[in-house]
């Protein structure tokens, strides 16, 4: 059984420096430019801006670790660093190399949607730059100078993890760069001292890392959030049809949506890839009122998917004797409950995922009655003109790029 506590004494805490912000880089393998070539064994963080041990000395450890007499572990885990917490009450129950700082991939959106959700209302209608559109990676399908609600944006970002809609919200928000500055102090407000924030995509950026303690302080907050539960749990959703270029509709299939609906009181999910992150994870699972959650970075998804392995681990927590110590804590107090219902209902769920198609179906008959009222026009070469414009076409979000699949 693999026991690995690491204990360290409180003259050991007050030698620790407090650290530069950001917190430094790991060096390249070799002359490849990072992150196309990232550390193999990435520094080690876990140290507050007073120079503390967050979460407890054990969680400095790289190794495993997990409670005294705990049973073992599932043999299925892959991940380089992970993490197992209480969700209400911040235990960490278990955790590999949980300070250790990894490239976060696409979960880094969970706390894109943290920092954004409060400033932008639901029902604002953007519109897409060129930029935005163009995004790298992973793509909803957003269109050049399409119209969008900023709820089909983050039902974009969720379902799909579009790039592109994480630089149309961060452009809502006030800009690329001032999102990145928000994130990064929305990230030290909640504790996470080992994040820097380079992109709201999670596209690679050189110092952009996190570790497994950060997102789990992410994961709680953006489930304190019922508008980010809504979006995540969406079964689908659609981007609306557009007038320009004459595209049709975008049906988007939640990407977790096996876990979400075969896992006995799944919460959210959320995964991620790029190549130098390799696969990620953040999941909960509810049982018997108690929230679990676990985040995986620098997973592989054999021999089982890291959704399975999220399950074996989740269920592996459950199943611990009432009264096992943890190993550590998350620091950050649990956001305040919310004066609205924390996990929406069905109907709130639906309302959400065919919102968009509401739009699509508004937005055709308001096609077909300028097509007749173009026919009543026929006599003008020019109504001839604008009947033979091509018709729109249907789409369904892909993902592209190898450096972002989300």
């Amino acid at each position: 059984m693999l026991v690995v506590v690491a204990l360290l004494c409180s003259a050991t805490t007050s030698a620790v420096a407090a650290p530069s912000y950001p917190p430094v880089a790991p060096s390249p393998t070799d002359s490849g430019v990072s992150p196309m070539a990232p550390d193999p064994n990435p520094p080690l963080a876990g140290i507050a801006p007073d120079g503390h041990l967050v979460g407890g000395a054990a969680l400095r450890s790289r190794g495993v670790i997990v409670p005294p007499h705990a049973p073992p572990l599932p043999t299925s885990l892959t991940a380089q660093g992970w993490i197992l917490v209480d969700l209400d009450s911040g235990a960490v129950l278990a955790a590999r190399d949980p300070h250790g700082r990894y490239q976060p991939a696409s979960i880094l959106k969970l706390l894109t949607s943290v920092t954004l959700l409060p400033l932008l209302p639901g029902k604002r209608v953007v519109t897409i730059s060129k930029a935005a559109a163009d995004a790298e990676g992973s793509r909803a399908g957003l269109v050049w100078n399409g119209r969008y609600t900023i709820d089909e944006l983050f039902s974009g970002l969720l379902l799909v993890s579009g790039n592109d809609t994480a630089a149309a919200l961060a452009e809502a928000a006030g800009g690329y760069q001032h999102t990145v500055d928000l994130m990064n102090e929305e990230a030290r407000s909640l504790g996470a001292y080992d994040t820097f924030v380079q992109t709201p995509s999670g596209l690679d950026g050189w110092q952009q890392l996190t570790s497994a303690y950060d997102m789990a302080l992410f994961l709680r907050a953006a489930l304190a959030q019922p508008r980010f539960v809504a979006y995540d749990r969406a079964p689908t959703a659609q981007l609306p049809w557009q007038s320009v270029n004459g595209y049709g509709p975008v049906t988007m299939q939640n990407q977790n949506v096996t876990f979400l609906t075969t896992v006995p009181g799944a919460l959210v999910a959320k995964t991620g890839y790029t190549d130098a992150a390799q696969h990620t994870f953040a999941g909960a699972i509810e049982r018997h009122g108690r929230r679990l959650g676990v985040i995986f970075l620098r997973a592989q998804r054999q021999p089982t998917d890291q959704w399975q392995q999220a399950v074996d681990l989740l269920n592996w927590g459950f199943a611990l004797p009432a009264g096992t110590r943890a190993v550590g804590h998350l620091e950050t107090p649990p956001p305040a409950p919310s004066a609205t219902v924390e996990h929406p209902s069905q109907s709130q769920v639906a309302a959400l995922a065919h919102r968009g198609a509401a739009r699509v179906h508004a937005g055709a008959s308001w096609t077909y009655a300028l097509i007749a009222a173009i026919a009543l026009l026929a006599v003008s070469p020019l109504a001839w003109g604008l009947l033979r414009r091509p018709r729109g076409r249907t789409r369904t979000a892909t993902a592209t790029g190898r450096r972002s699949r989300g």
